[in-house]
């Protein structure tokens, strides 16, 4: 495929033209203020100067604008909420069109127990939105993660453990194509782009608006419980961490259907920045349930706790970087049981980088814990997400301030994933699975084992996408031939589909 045209001054002038009918902006450099609003990301290491940026009301701009794109060859992002730190949402020049200002509107059907949710939308938003009515939809574990990125790529949750991914919740995507058509996807309309959509979204269209289900949610059990990375206490809750989400004799963990935990690294600014091995956790029941599954950890006497019974909303806030700083976000994959030495090997490793750049200490490493009976009871055929199995995903999460520091902290995070790769490969030769090179093609059920949502360094679409991918190829000739969406995990079309 060509590359992509940046827009200029005429193209503006004449897309302006064409939307005057439509309460959209079409903003540039000029349009100081807004413009800066549009390409500011989460991560201002994902920041690009787009040529030009929409800012819709509605999705007749959207499809004006994707039709003149299309024929005038221009590259374009989308934003939804602008958390790619990959900067999948951004482009060096091009058309920029923006959700996150105008569509993040919520509506809420308490009869049915859907919300309908603009393409622009956080799930902060939704959590809002639904805990008036006693309700909750899976959904991310940071508040102002976009619904987009996240529902495309396929969507981890604390409420996975009782629901399946967020994915499996998708009851509907409007979407604008690429020839500017707008159509409705699920599982009785274009039920081949629903396929598509769920896993590989950001390669079919502009995602104007998600309907999910919701179910009846009360309080949960969440928050963390701090403790001094000493090898002891680290080795003590790696145990009871495996203890409680190891499968059982028919399958499950004593997790099953109601916690869920994150294990890591962190330098919290009330401890003097100095690193701390922390245990975030959700339980979906009451107190006293929870204290008993999490006993083991308790019993450790972490220095500081913060658990107790609080609405999901507020759960949902628990893993929240700070917004402003340049970040990065490198994924792996892991399983049980842990080994207490590799946790303090990576101890060793995120110590010293946090300590020899300082503008980094903000960074952090997170194995994360759930019983995955609900993920797999899905195939990894059903859709385009191909990522089901009995392990778990890790985030690497570089966090900084200074430009100069950009390569370091990067680079960083490429090493830490293979101290997590090398685990893996151990583990496979220790329990005589096979390994053929590649970690995404090792997987049980033909799991990747490659989450795209983390994982978007130098991974390749074919491992993130697995043996769904000549499937995506198809598709991705019907509904986009000329691969206008390319920012994350490009999909060839396939030259000779129909």
């Amino acid at each position: 495929m060509a590359p992509r045209d940046s827009i200029t001054s005429d193209h503006v002038v004449e897309l302006r033209k064409l939307l005057k009918d439509t309460d959209a902006q079409l903003v540039t450099e000029e349009d100081e203020e807004a413009y800066t609003m549009s390409i500011r990301r989460w991560s201002r290491a994902a920041e690009k100067p787009a040529g030009a940026c929409l800012i819709p009301k509605s999705v007749e701009a959207i499809s004006i604008a994707l039709k003149y794109a299309s024929e005038h060859n221009l590259d374009i992002a989308v934003k939804g909420g602008g958390h790619s730190t990959a900067g999948a949402s951004s482009t060096d020049g091009g058309l920029l069109i923006d959700l996150n200002t105008h569509l993040r509107t919520t509506l809420v059907d308490v009869k049915k127990k859907t919300i309908s949710v603009g393409g622009g939308a956080t799930w902060g938003d939704v959590d809002s939105a639904l805990a008036p009515h006693g309700l909750a939809t899976v959904g991310g574990t940071v508040a102002d993660t976009g619904v987009g990125g996240l529902t495309l790529g396929g969507g981890f949750g604390w409420l996975t453990v009782k629901y399946g991914l967020v994915d499996d919740n998708l009851l509907e995507c409007t979407v604008a194509l690429a020839d500017g058509r707008v159509v409705k996807a699920s599982k009785t309309e274009y039920e081949d782009l629903f396929w598509a959509l769920r896993g590989a979204g950001q390669n079919f269209g502009v995602a104007v608006e998600f309907v999910y289900q919701a179910y009846e949610q009360g309080e949960v059990w969440a928050g963390f419980m701090i403790f001094p990375p000493v090898p002891e206490l680290i080795t003590g809750v790696v145990e009871a961490s495996n203890k409680i989400f190891s499968p059982g004799p028919d399958g499950k963990s004593q997790a099953s259907g109601r916690g869920s935990s994150g294990l890591g690294f962190v330098k919290p600014p009330d401890a003097g920045f100095q690193t701390m091995f922390f245990a975030a956790v959700v339980f979906i029941g009451p107190e006293d349930e929870g204290k008993a599954l999490f006993k083991d950890i308790l019993d450790l006497k972490p220095v500081a706790s913060t658990m107790a019974m609080v609405t999901y909303e507020n759960a949902n806030k628990l893993l929240a970087p700070p917004i402003g700083a340049r970040a990065s976000l490198k994924g792996s994959s892991f399983e049980l049981p842990i080994r207490a030495e590799f946790v303090l090997s990576v101890l060793d490793a995120y110590t010293k980088f946090t300590d020899e750049v300082e503008d980094a200490k903000g960074s952090q490493i997170m194995w994360e814990l759930l019983d995955p009976t609900k993920i797999i009871e899905v195939p990894n055929t059903a859709m385009a997400f191909a990522n089901r199995g009995r392990h778990f995903n890790s985030a690497i999460a570089p966090i900084w301030w200074d430009e100069k520091n950009d390569a370091a902290c990067r680079q960083w995070s490429r090493d830490v994933a293979k101290l997590f790769k090398a685990e893996l490969e151990r583990g496979g030769a220790e329990t005589g699975q096979s390994e053929d090179g590649w970690i995404g093609k090792r997987g049980e059920h033909g799991a990747t084992m490659v989450y795209g949502n983390y994982d978007q360094y130098e991974e390749r679409s074919k491992d993130v996408f697995g043996a769904n991918y000549e499937r995506l190829q198809e598709l991705k000739a019907k509904f986009d031939p000329r691969n206008m969406f390319n920012k994350l995990f490009a999909i060839t079309p396939q030259a000779d589909s129909p």
